[in-house]
């Protein structure tokens, strides 16, 4: 889902009790048909592409692609943020 939708979607269903719905449906209601809506809630999230090179730096150090940085001290560190915000 790219974007948010701006539409409710209309079903119907017949819930059983394993299908873990007892938090959202009453359970006198479990074998019944029941017409239900559905609202889209969540949005996915649109990052920027600095973020999107950041992410993917990650996972490639997960993987072991690319080795991570590691520092000896906070000043250490310090400087290299100093060195990458001047190029």
């Amino acid at each position: 889902m790219n974007a948010m939708a701006t539409q409710a979607y209309r079903t119907t269903c017949s819930p059983k009790e394993s299908d873990r719905f007892g938090d959202y449906i009453p359970s006198e209601y479990f074998g019944r048909e029941l017409e239900i809506i559905i609202l889209p809630i969540f949005k996915e999230p649109e990052y920027n592409d600095e973020t999107l090179v950041a992410m993917q730096e990650a996972l490639d150090i997960v993987d072991g692609k690319i080795d991570a940085k590691v520092y000896s001290s906070i000043e250490e560190l310090d400087a290299d943020i100093d060195a990458e915000e001047d190029d």
